[in-house]
């Protein structure tokens, strides 16, 4: 019987594998909010480019952008305006160290957490609706900043491989909406899958697993996830056609997430018997699909809550999902 880190890689891979992946559990997370340089220091301020963090309740204590703060007024100014975080200013051999205290090499694989991809970090640079306009105004100067924002991505993997020396790197950019994506897919596919694609790219150079994370309704392209280079879609979401997208992508892409984690369980109070119920459900409806692992979450403000939530929703994942290809 595969172990969990054996499992999760044979998962990424696309290859047999006997137990449905438990996110919580087999995926040892580094990176993401401890990266100072792009999500602004603790407790709140500016990041390596200018932008301005502050912490919020909803977003259980992590930074976000300060609404109305701007750094980057028109794009056609990106050249002079824009600064980039000096990489060779963070301490990565003490980041690997404090991050890593916790990984257990044998029975998890490690994904290094890369937030504020390429749209993302438009978006912080210009403000959503601006950042928005600019990629149907000025495509051109659009691209040239986009590429420049990939290429500063690509150095911080390098350093990230050098030192963390992780199986996985996943690119956060949520191009989505509980609706639809932010951009059509014509305008994705011109300016954002390109950036991706060399960011992948670059990635499976350095002899890592590149994953892409982008929450919300984002089934038409999807494909093009594929197409990049992206080995798994991190948090896939239940607003997306899942078992279609399943059925024509699940060799190729491997899903992580299914749960309804903005669902009728987040308004009101639920057993544990409850939640336990509704994992077994969600691995019912996807696990047959393969390449599957379970993202048990919901979304409360409450952070002790959502830990033991999430506890809750890992521990039946683990115990309803063990062997569930062999069964």
């Amino acid at each position: 019987m595969m172990n969990r880190r054996e499992n999760m890689l044979a998962i990424l891979n696309h290859q047999p594998h006997d137990h449905i992946g438990d996110y919580k559990t087999d995926m040892y997370s580094t990176g993401g909010r401890h990266e100072t340089f792009e999500n602004g220091p603790t407790g709140g301020g500016a990041d390596g480019f200018g932008c301005l963090w502050s912490p919020t309740e909803s977003a259980l204590g992590n930074g976000v952008p300060v609404a109305g703060h701007t750094v980057l007024k028109n794009i056609c100014d990106w050249e002079d305006v824009v600064t980039f975080p000096d990489l060779d200013a963070y301490d990565w051999e003490e980041a690997a160290r404090a991050q890593l205290a916790g990984f257990d090499p044998v029975n998890q694989i490690q994904e290094y957490a890369m937030w504020n991809g390429p749209f993302l970090r438009l978006t912080h640079l210009m403000g959503f609706e601006d950042g928005l306009c600019a990629m149907y105004e000025e495509p051109e100067a659009c691209h040239a900043l986009l590429d420049a924002l990939t290429i500063y991505r690509i150095k911080a993997a390098e350093r990230v491989v050098h030192y963390f020396k992780p199986d996985s790197i996943c690119l956060y950019d949520d191009v989505a909406t509980e609706l639809a994506t932010f951009m059509s897919p014509e305008k994705y596919r011109e300016l954002i899958k390109p950036m991706h694609k060399k960011f992948f790219s670059a990635v499976r150079d350095l002899g890592v697993i590149p994953n892409i994370h982008v929450c919300g309704r984002c089934e038409a392209i999807v494909p093009d996830l594929v197409e990049e280079g992206a080995q798994a879609w991190e948090v896939c979401q239940p607003e997306n056609d899942l078992l279609s997208l399943q059925a024509t992508l699940g060799d190729k892409l491997a899903f992580i997430g299914g749960f309804d984690m903005k669902g009728p369980l987040s308004y009101r109070e639920v057993s544990e018997e409850e939640l336990r119920a509704a994992v077994r459900e969600t691995i019912d409806k996807y696990g047959p699909g393969g390449n599957y692992a379970m993202f048990g979450m919901i979304l409360y403000s409450d952070l002790n809550k959502f830990l033991k939530t999430m506890a809750i929703m890992s521990d039946e994942t683990i115990k309803y999902g063990t062997n569930y290809y062999k069964r």
